[in-house]
């Protein structure tokens, strides 16, 4: 069976090669943290930080989510908005970062995790509590738990908090006067022994007493055993000659923005519920409750060279961002008899939904939008939305096409976008690596071996169907490297992940016996092998501190990559094998030659006082770096409107 990547491929040859292109191009402001790299971001927070509490103390206050304690208040607490199907609340760091930068506590725990991680600590870890999920991070022989959703930490004993040991979940679950003993009364604070914020919410609903009944019930708090976020994402991008992105600061229309919708394997309905108690309004959008922090919205906008274009052109779309939706726009000349049919796809090609059809005779401009497969009371769920990627495809029978315009429609945190201030404000230019990646979306196996898909009212996953091992195997087109992963679920105790609230669902469909649960990724450049192992399940927990857990949800995010192939590889072949575990999730991407380098436009757009602003910068071919200032002298208040990236032909 031919993979997607393979189709793929045949595809795009259908469209001529372009001579060069700019990779992954980034623009911030000095001092300002990379989202597209978890490291960097880390690294940049934790900058002025010189002991590992002070590093995790920067991290936490970094992303908690009340505009009140911190500038720019990077992430925010809503309901209902952070979710993409078929895999559910997203828990991938670097979709967090850039195309949300809000949720609730089963997506900050697992991104504090992840940037515990990427600064350098020796081990964090993520526990589900029951009504709660909370983050931990290891240094000086023990565990600390930090909460940046409910924004606050505690410290054991009577001393300056910034000069005492940071609690652990442990440490609460055993003694919730740990908490409690924090308070004067059940609304005020003992300002000598907290930093602030201290669980603000909780301590103006005297709540703190419940916050702790949530570790002292301790039977049903649970801890994942292995890593809870994922890091199959990434921001790589790649704009072509007459190709831009523009990312504006704000929502680009005042209802733009990603809806979320969820299928109960029957039905697609919104995601988003309203909530009164908290002035939830799902047509607000994701906008925040406690301040005026908005989501924003930008384009990715191509306009390909149609010069001896065949018949049927297929046009790769893919974005870093999560996608709302998508156009095209040309002018259309069709004589009678003439037709010309658009379509799109997000699996690599295998299916197609038809966008639009056009029949002569017809002269003119001529629009069509990606199909609209759910109408709903606060929007519609598209052929293309929450997806990362598509393919336009355009089929004409005679007549010709001029002038196209491609547009994919995304939301991205803007707090990640450079904010210009009145003053000197010094941006840094890098680009990425010369090359481009191809995830591939909906894989399908070439080979299957004992091996079943299970379906439980719209939740999914793949598991061995009899006694044995399950083997998929998967055809990756790749020639530089590639990366390779997935959600790993152990669920001998009858506890899988419910996709609509990261928590726990009992699974109904019994697992065949398997004495030794065993899983592992391994990778060759021949489909008989040999195979090389990329990952092995150990399910065996290193308990760093020495405290044994035994309530724990096994069920392991991984992910892997290959930098580099062996010289002439066209083809890798990506083995997974399964005993008494289960995978709802499978993660892979190729990457490929890059071709030259371009040119890049930068603009920057803001408003002062009514008036538009823009500055432009060159940067020439070739330059993978580059410094430029905007000094901004007037006193007046600057708004900022956008950025945009353009590659001219």
């Amino acid at each position: 069976m031919p993979s997607s990547i393979a189709k793929l491929a045949l595809l795009l040859a259908l469209t001529p090669p372009l001579p060069a292109q700019v990779y992954s191009p980034r623009v911030l402001k000095e001092g300002q943290p990379d989202p597209t790299d978890v490291r960097s971001f880390a690294r940049t927070i934790c900058a002025n930080a010189r002991t590992p509490g002070e590093k995790a103390e920067a991290i936490w206050r970094f992303f908690l989510t009340d505009g009140r304690f911190v500038r720019p208040g990077y992430w925010y607490h809503i309901a209902g908005w952070t979710y993409e199907e078929p895999k559910g609340e997203v828990l991938d760091a670097l979709k967090l970062l850039n195309s949300y930068g809000f949720g609730l506590c089963y997506h900050i725990a697992p991104l504090l995790e992840a940037m515990f991680d990427a600064a350098g600590f020796e081990d964090s870890r993520v526990w589900f509590l029951t009504g709660h999920t909370v983050a931990e991070v290891f240094y000086d022989g023990a565990y600390h738990y930090y909460d940046s959703d409910m924004m606050g930490y505690t410290t054991l004993g009577d001393g300056p908090p910034r000069q005492s040991v940071v609690a652990s979940v442990r440490d609460i679950e055993r003694n919730a006067t740990v908490l409690t003993s924090r308070l004067k009364s059940p609304r005020e604070v003992n300002a000598a022994l907290v930093d602030p914020p201290w669980y603000p919410a909780d301590v103006g609903e005297a709540a703190i007493g419940d916050l702790a009944e949530l570790f002292t019930t301790a039977s049903d708090n649970r801890l994942y055993s292995g890593r809870r976020y994922s890091l199959g994402h990434a921001m790589d991008y790649v704009l072509r000659p007459g190709e831009r992105i523009i990312r504006y600061y704000q929502p680009e229309e005042p209802e733009l923005y990603y809806l979320p919708y969820k299928f109960d394997g029957k039905t697609w309905s919104e995601f988003p519920q309203e909530i009164a108690q908290y002035g939830i309004r799902t047509a607000d959008g994701p906008r925040s409750q406690k301040d005026a922090r908005l989501w924003a919205t930008g384009r990715i906008e191509y306009e390909p060279d149609l010069a001896g274009a065949p018949a049927e052109i297929v046009i790769d779309m893919p974005s870093p961002y999560v996608i709302i939706d998508a156009s095209a726009e040309m002018r259309l000349q069709l004589a009678k008899g003439q037709s010309l049919t658009a379509a799109t796809s997000v699996d690599n090609g295998r299916t197609w939904s038809e966008a639009g059809r056009a029949a002569g005779p017809y002269s003119g401009a001529w629009k069509t939008e990606a199909a609209t497969l759910t109408r709903s009371e606060h929007g519609r769920r598209t052929a293309v939305s929450g997806t990362y990627g598509y393919l336009l495809r355009l089929t004409r029978n005679g007549g010709a096409i001029a002038r196209l315009r491609v547009t994919t429609r995304f939301q991205l945190n803007p707090r990640t976008l450079p904010d210009l201030q009145t003053g000197d404000n010094n941006l840094l230019y890098s680009a990425g690596p010369k090359e481009e990646r191809h995830p591939l979306t909906a894989p399908r196996a070439a080979k299957l071996s004992n091996a079943e898909y299970i379906e439980e009212s719209g939740q999914s996953f793949v598991r061995p169907k009899a006694n044995g091992a399950a083997t998929l195997l998967f055809e990756l087109q790749a020639r530089n490297g590639f990366t390779a992963g997935g959600r790993f679920l152990d669920i001998r105790d009858g506890l899988a992940p419910d996709k609509l609230t990261a928590e726990v669902r009992t699974a109904s469909h019994p697992f065949p016996p398997c004495p030794d649960p065993s899983a592992v990724i391994e990778w060759s450049v021949a489909p008989d092998g040999p195979f090389m192992p990329l990952w092995t399940y150990r399910p065996t927990v290193k308990w760093r501190d020495g405290d044994r857990i035994d309530r724990l949800l096994r069920w392991p995010e991984v992910d892997r990559a290959v930098p580099s192939l062996p010289p002439g590889t066209k083809t890798v072949w990506v083995r997974y094998r399964l005993c008494g575990l289960a995978l709802d999730d499978i993660r892979l991407s190729a990457t490929s030659a890059a071709l030259g380098s371009s040119a890049l436009e930068i603009t920057h757009v803001w408003t002062q006082s009514g008036q538009r602003h823009e500055h432009k910068h060159r940067v020439e071919a070739g330059a993978d770096t580059a410094r430029y200032a905007i000094p901004i002298a007037t006193s007046d208040r600057v708004r900022n409107e956008a950025l945009i990236l353009s590659c001219p032909r």
